[in-house]
């Protein structure tokens, strides 16, 4: 029988990224891992994780690499039980596929333990090191414990040697959880912010954890039945592509300004990125291909010429959150930021401004959709500091035409990621409830400043 789990989120650990609390192998070992709909593996740091104490582990001939927009890593792959603790109910599944890093670059997962991919089953690539164990006399054929003392080369030189081996796709663990029947192919995420609220300077994680901003929702399973979560209206965008969860951004909109198209891929871009925008609950920034950010930006000065000087510290971005004086910036004076998206069966309608209320049970079906990013999620007050407010629509140079639709995105919305729905899914952004109908998290005991102590990190 599929259950319907509540997970409590918090922020805390991952500048702003959403973790959850979860167990690996026998003994249970506490981990925070971010949840990404931007990958699809399931990576631990060695040092938060001992899998030399788990009596549950299997090793595997497997290796992985993974490289992010920031950081990367590579590791052995083992199998070990996963388990989740919502709120009321509790989830295992045993025999996961969870790589341990023998090596990551810096930032790569913040102050959490490591990252949950909740994508589809072609990033979770593996590759099998059995010809290369057999030529070092490694009996078993099993990468673990042997390669996490293989860390001489860097994470970008690793990945081009071990991409010369059989290539093999793992099962990622959503997927997993779904084919043994423990949940529904849905889950949803409702957060709140893209940054952490920052209550005082050098605050201590426990009290970062009382403030209600930092904290959110996944819900894993028919998202659908809590109906306490959201409302109506609900916009219904169509997943083109299986690879990541691909959407087919048709425009951007600064309010008052003219619509923006947004660029298709290039020739040489398709193979490697499908769409030119994908759904990422793992960038806690929006990101814009440099053309169209150009644009925005322009757009932003002929809505007001002061926002030129207000913008300008964020042109460029080296990886580090940047922020400015909280009080050189009146909310109310920025506009929504819209976003235009092909919807479900869509019938496009690019000559109407008005919001899609949806004709049929909220839902809408039958045209394009359209998205709003609010000042209060594309400006984070207190963030990276307090008093201090930081912008979130970026660019990079050389960024191929791909929009990343991150958390600024869906702080605004019960974001419902519905694989069941069509060929390839559908992600529905659903009226969230208030901050405080949604949660409920002070009384649950999930989220504890102990499971950080071994870490020294308050």
């Amino acid at each position: 029988m599929t259950r319907s789990l509540r997970i409590p989120l918090t922020n805390i650990y991952a500048k702003g990224g959403y973790c959850a609390h979860v167990k690996l192998g026998e003994h249970q070992h506490p981990v925070n891992l971010v949840l990404d709909t931007g990958s699809s593996t399931l990576v631990v740091h060695n040092g938060s994780y001992q899998p030399h104490e788990d009596t549950a582990l299997k090793p595997t001939p497997y290796e992985q690499d993974v490289c992010y927009g920031m950081g990367g890593w590579y590791g052995p792959v083992v199998n070990t039980r996963v388990s989740f603790h919502g709120l009321g109910l509790s989830i295992h599944l045993d025999d996961v596929h969870v790589a341990v890093t023998a090596k990551e670059e810096s930032q790569s997962f913040a102050q959490a333990d490591g990252i949950l991919g909740l994508a589809y089953d072609g990033l979770n690539t593996a590759y099998d090191l059995t010809s290369f164990l057999q030529t070092r006399e490694v009996s078993p054929e099993v990468t673990y414990p042997y390669t996490l003392n293989q860390t001489d080369a860097s994470v970008r030189d690793y990945r081009k040697w071990l991409h010369d081996f059989p290539k093999q796709t793992l099962t990622p663990y959503f997927t997993q959880l779904e084919a043994q029947g423990v949940v529904a192919n849905q889950f949803a995420l409702l957060t709140h912010r893209s940054s952490i609220f920052q209550t005082n300077s050098h605050c201590p994680i426990r009290k970062l954890q009382a403030s209600k901003a930092n904290h959110g929702l996944l819900v894993l399973g028919k998202p659908h039945i809590h109906a306490d979560l959201y409302k109506a209206p609900i916009h219904t965008a169509k997943v083109l592509h299986d690879k990541y969860y691909n959407v087919n951004v048709k425009a951007v909109q600064i309010d008052g300004q003219p619509k923006r198209s947004a660029p298709a891929l290039k020739d040489s871009e398709v193979k490697g990125y499908c769409t030119n925008g994908i759904v990422d609950s793992g960038a806690s920034m929006v990101m814009f291909p440099p053309s169209l950010y150009k644009q925005l930006m322009n757009d932003f000065a002929n809505h007001n010429p002061q926002f030129t000087n207000l913008l300008a510290p964020f042109m460029t971005f080296d990886g580090t959150e940047k922020g400015i004086d909280a009080n050189k910036v009146n909310l109310h004076e920025w506009p929504n930021i819209y976003l235009y998206i092909e919807g479900e069966n869509t019938e496009a309608d690019n000559n109407s401004n008005d919001d899609i209320e949806g004709k049929h049970k909220g839902h809408n079906k039958g045209r394009d959709i359209r998205l709003c990013i609010p000042p209060e999620h594309y400006w984070q007050i207190h963030a990276p500091e307090p008093e201090m407010v930081s912008f979130k629509i970026l660019s990079t140079p050389n960024w191929p035409n791909q929009s990343i639709l991150g958390l600024p995105l869906l702080n605004n919305y019960y974001t419902i990621f519905d694989r069941e729905n069509g060929d390839k899914g559908v992600i529905q952004f659903a009226t969230k409830t208030s901050l405080s109908d949604a949660l409920h998290l002070e009384s649950s005991g999930i989220f504890h400043s102990q499971t950080k102590q071994n870490k020294n990190k308050e």
